[in-house]
């Protein structure tokens, strides 16, 4: 009888057991999900420094910096912006800011990715997973700039969004206008806000443009127009008028708008850069030699430099707002300058002599000749687009200073050794340049394992044949490669040195 109430305890033990695990599948969601946090998305945390550097307590240190703490601008500011922000941080024109967001958590515990993007064209570089840094760009008037950060942590982002509120430096170089050079009849595009920078509503703009210009907004930053069409060079002059928020004038400015006919020929200029190491002989007579090669070859007429002087004189036409006296001279006038350091003076010397293209060249230490040309068309401040930007480059080594179109060529110990005509090599330049190819090295210059390998090969080959011819120098030669094999490996009762010597 005990035997049997044993087994029907063990029993209904069993089924009491297993009646547990049975439970209805809501009652055990219900106990799993009061055990688990809710999931949620990464919260960001930015951080802004400026970065200054330290004074160098001796001559030839390393640079060091440091970071200064940025606070961010009220939410009163922030309001006032066309594009609302996350954070924003107030910084001056030329600044270098740092951007961290290592303070940025996920509640779940979660491992985060950081992206960060400038949505203002402006260059930065990554500093480590979590910080940037970047140069605010100089600006003639407050603006702002973008960075947006992108959370991420497997599940859900976070997009916040950090402005930089930029204001004109004391000396703030960049004035928001750049001259242009236009054809007859085209189209020009004017922007008076820094390249990817928000528009301040607070800012109010005012042009003023020549008779005859119609502007596509006179209170607007950026402006469009066409150009009239005309058959001698004209220079229009625009003036821009920047105010407040009180309407007081903050600054004032001025573009000019260079329109060439397009009846008129291409004539390019020569022109020399960083010549004033050399005599002013020597410049005319590379001018001459490009300049007869040049034409000879057909690729574009150039104007003869002797005359520049006489071109940059010739009067030109000013188109000014109304209401303007125009002064005797005016103040907007290109002027040719003999000393030309930068494309962008030659291309104003171009402007001034009536030229349409620019070949300059560059003659340093009489090693290279190095020529560049573009056109002077939709430039802006002078300066060419890099696309349209063609260069080549002649290597001379020493050249002759009686006559340019030689070089002397010099042995391997640097003797003269003879005379070569350098003008097919100019010519194939010019070729290669007109035609918008790079000039290639020469094969006998050019670094590889190929050519390394001839070279060797004709050592080898020139030492074999030295040797021929000079048996004496053979026999010196042996005699010593011999006392240092036996003074080496060998030979101490000779020298009275233990052999292992030259390695204790």
């Amino acid at each position: 009888m005990v035997r049997v109430l044993a087994v029907l305890l063990l029993v209904t033990n069993i089924f009491a057991q297993e009646g547990d695990i049975f439970d209805t599948p809501a009652e055990q969601e219900t106990i799993r999900l009061e055990g688990t946090i809710p999931s949620t998305a990464p919260v960001a945390v930015v951080e802004g420094f400026k970065v200054v550097a330290r004074e160098r307590k001796r001559p030839g240190a390393k640079k060091q910096y440091s970071k200064m703490r940025l606070s961010p601008v009220d939410a009163t500011a922030q309001q006032k912006m066309t594009q609302k922000v996350d954070l924003l941080f107030a910084a001056a024109s030329g600044d270098t800011l740092a951007l961290d967001a290592r303070k940025s958590y996920d509640e779940n515990q979660d491992k985060i990715s950081f992206k960060w993007a400038s949505m203002s064209a402006v260059d930065f570089q990554q500093q480590n997973e979590t910080a940037i840094g970047f140069r605010i760009p100089e600006v003639m008037i407050e603006q702002i700039f973008l960075f947006k950060l992108t959370l991420n942590d497997g599940r859900y982002n976070t997009n916040y969004l950090v402005g930089i509120q930029a204001k004109p430096g004391k000396m703030a170089s960049y004035k928001g206008l750049k001259d242009q050079v236009a054809q007859s009849g085209d189209k020009v595009q004017i922007s008076a806000i820094a390249p990817g920078a928000v528009r301040n509503k607070d800012i109010s703009y005012l042009w003023r443009a020549p008779d005859g210009i119609a502007l596509s907004s006179n209170t607007e930053p950026d402006i469009s127009f066409k150009v009239p069409t005309t058959d001698t060079d004209s220079h229009y002059i625009l003036f821009l008028a920047v105010s407040g928020p009180k309407g007081a004038v903050m600054d004032r400015d001025s573009v000019r708008v260079t329109v060439i006919s397009k009846t008129k020929e291409k004539k390019a200029i020569l022109q020399g850069l960083n010549t004033g190491s050399l005599p002013a002989a020597r410049v005319a007579q590379i001018n001459q030699f490009l300049q007869s090669t040049i034409q000879q070859g057909g690729y574009i007429d150039v104007l003869d430099p002797e005359l520049y002087a006489t071109l940059a004189t010739s009067p030109k036409n000013y188109f000014y707002p109304g209401g303007y006296q125009k002064p005797a001279k005016s103040p907007f006038e290109p002027v040719f300058s003999v000393s030309c350091n930068s494309l962008a003076d030659a291309t104003e010397n171009s402007l001034a002599v009536g030229g349409t293209d620019v070949i300059a060249w560059d003659f340093k230490k009489n090693d290279a000749l190095k020529l560049n040309y573009y056109s002077v068309f939709k430039t802006a401040s002078g300066e060419p687009a890099k696309k349209t930007l063609q260069r080549a480059a002649v290597p001379l080594k020493m050249a002759d200073r009686i006559n340019l179109s030689t070089t002397i060529v010099l042995d391997n110990q640097g003797g003269p050794i003879g005379m070569t005509d350098i003008r097919p090599a100019v010519e194939k330049a010019l070729q290669e340049l007109f035609s918008g190819k790079k000039a290639k090295p020469k094969q006998d210059d050019r670094k590889g394992s190929q050519d390394l390998k001839a070279r060797i090969q004709q050592s080898i080959n020139d030492t074999i044949e030295f040797y021929k011819s000079h048996p004496e120098v053979l026999a010196v030669t042996a005699l010593i490669v011999g006392g240092l094999t036996i003074a080496i490996f060998g030979g101490d009762k000779d020298l009275g040195m233990p052999p292992d010597f030259p390695f204790e």
